[in-house]
């Protein structure tokens, strides 16, 4: 590999942009090994990536009073990069690193570690990182700590560990590439698409970014995503192709084409695999050849300038990208079966909100004013129940108090509607958190599993199907309880789940939860195809978080989701008929 250097951002401006987003970086590694793996981290991570891009000089931004121009920088951020742009060093850091020490975050992915574990491995043989393991391995102290097996076991997964295939939220992969955008940006001679998996809207990127790109001069677009501020590394160059890698080891990957070719070089580069062989089947039927460099007949190349042009002359109408991976849309298409994917305009509101009464940081005040500025017409407060200890969960008397603050506000804020919800516990042997009295006062009543993950799949199926069955829950929240790359789905029969929930008229929720996305595109498709209904809601903590609403529309769409279903689509009477007709379909 051959280490670059950006031309245009002099060498300490460049060394102190990386310095301080390598600190970030480290302080949320550190953060995970502390076993919090949360809103902090991934704050801590965006801050890191837009510092390293920017070509902006650090100190002239403090200077100016502009380092919350950043992406990601806030206050507490921006007092971190004055500390070290005046001392040297961040305390934070130090304090974590010293305590959780970053290089041991890859050990979080190893069979059998968690935080716990890693913690007890570092106190027990003293390693900070992957070099100073192997060492105790080699001369005992990892056996002694493990035990023979165990150690073994560990030293074989290092390669692994060491060289990890990068797998990136969906979330954080187009906040990378935003920032490439950006930057890329700075010249009028080219047009950038970012494609692959992100574009279809994947829910994790593995592999790094595609982009495709057409230019003037060619190679000064080549040039100019080499020079960029956050890029290290030059993995590969060819006369229309490009690798590289940025600070934080994502891969990026530029590929070059002719204005006339662009639209097949799009198509190619963001569809599957599978859906991109499916095309050029299509092709070879018609007498063309589909390449990323253009659609041929012979040796002569069709124009193609725009994806349209390239679906068309293949006799099918345009794909949208959610829908590229070869599970059907093609003949969907071929036989005018497309559906009408539900759209972000489509929602009336969101059903998955909280407030600082329990883990958000606003108001509900502040909640629905943002939600109102969105453009909902109604959105649903729900607040954990009172078993959720943890997050400060509503007790009864605190649910009474939010009904009278909910009676208050709505008095105020009409036409606009709070819908006093509830996001109630699933308890151990499928209870519900408040009784059936309760339940029944309220809007909305939305359940999750916030506990006990490691049930039995049947213990923890029937868990699911005992509390979708009261006919007072309208929705499953987050159904398989997972966290992207941190924490896997618990085990549970989701087909049977699904089918339950589609009988009974319980709606099953697509989050856009950055850290969820659950359920996802596939999922949803099964809710669908089982005659059952989603919700579409933020899960928002803070009014930004209504923002990451796109994330759960993308799902939604690779689930072929249309407005029909999607209960949050309709218009306030009718959405709340269809929450009467729930209520009374089992008799109780």
């Amino acid at each position: 590999m051959t280490f670059v250097h950006h031309l245009n951002v002099d060498g300490t401006t460049r060394e102190i942009n990386l310095a301080v987003a390598r600190l970030f970086e480290e302080i949320a590694q550190s953060l995970e090994v502390a076993g919090e793996k949360g809103h902090r981290s991934r704050a801590y991570r965006r801050a890191a990536r837009a510092v390293a891009a920017t070509p902006a000089s650090l100190q002239e931004l403090a200077a100016e009073g502009r380092l919350r121009e950043l992406p990601g920088v806030g206050q507490a951020i921006a007092a971190l990069i004055t500390e070290y742009l005046e001392s040297g060093a961040i305390r934070t850091h130090k304090k974590l690193v010293d305590e959780h020490p970053p290089g041991l975050a890859p050990l979080l992915q190893a069979r059998g570690f968690g935080p716990a574990g890693v913690h007890a491995l570092h106190t027990a043989t003293g390693v900070t990182n992957l070099d100073e393991l192997e060492a105790a391995a080699r001369d005992g102290r990892l056996e002694q700590v493990l035990g023979p097996r165990r150690a073994e076991e560990l030293v074989g997964q290092l390669p692994a560990l060491r060289n990890p295939i990068r797998s990136l939220p969906l979330k954080t992969a187009w906040e990378s590439a935003w920032l490439l955008l950006e930057l890329l940006g700075q010249t009028d001679n080219h047009t950038v698409t970012v494609a692959g998996a992100a574009r279809r809207m994947c829910e994790m990127i593995t592999g790094g970014l595609d982009l495709v790109a057409f230019a003037e001069k060619a190679q000064a677009t080549l040039e100019l995503l080499t020079r960029l501020p956050n890029v290290v590394a030059v993995r590969e160059r060819t006369e229309t192709s490009e690798s590289v890698r940025l600070y934080d080891g994502l891969e990026v990957r530029l590929h070059l084409a002719e204005p006339q070719a662009y639209g097949a070089a799009v198509v190619w580069h963001t569809g599957s695999p599978a859906h991109v062989e499916h095309l050029n089947r299509l092709a070879m039927q018609r007498g063309l050849r589909l390449t990323p460099h253009g659609l041929y007949r012979g040796e002569t190349r069709l124009p193609t300038p725009t994806e349209e042009d390239v679906y068309a002359a293949l006799g099918l109408p345009y794909l949208r990208p959610e829908l590229r991976e070869d599970e059907g849309e093609i003949q969907a298409a071929l036989t005018g079966n497309l559906p009408r994917l539900i759209e972000q305009a489509n929602l009336k509101g969101d059903l998955h909100c909280h407030t600082r009464e329990t883990d958000g940081s606003n108001s509900l005040e502040e909640m629905a004013l943002a939600a109102r500025a969105r453009g909902y017409d109604y959105m649903a407060l729900t607040d954990h129940s009172r078993s959720l200890t943890i997050t400060n969960g509503l007790s009864l008397e605190r649910l009474e108090e939010a009904r009278r603050q909910v009676a208050q506000l709505n008095h105020r804020l009409a036409p606009f509607v709070i819908l006093l919800g509830t996001e109630m516990d699933i308890l151990e042997d499928g209870s519900l958190d408040y009784p059936d009295e309760t339940l029944a006062s309220l809007d909305y009543v939305s359940a999750s599993i916030h506990s006990r993950f490691k049930q039995a799949e049947p213990v923890m199926t029937a868990r699911i199907l005992r509390a979708i069955s009261n006919p007072l829950v309208h929705t499953l929240n987050h159904p398989h309880g997972r966290l992207l790359g941190i924490r896997p789905s618990y085990g549970v029969d989701m087909p049977r789940v699904v089918t339950t929930a589609a009988t009974v008229g319980c709606a099953m929720e697509v989050s856009a939860d950055p850290a969820r996305m659950d359920l996802d595109g596939g999922w949803a498709r099964r809710v669908r195809e089982a005659g059952g209904r989603c919700t579409i809601s933020s899960d928002a903590h803070s009014t930004l978080d209504f923002d990451n609403i796109w994330l759960a529309i993308g799902s939604a769409r690779r689930g072929w989701l249309t407005t029909d279903d999607v209960l949050n689509t309709r218009p306030l009477d009718e959405f709340r008929a269809l929450l009467r007709q729930r209520s009374q379909r089992i008799p109780r």
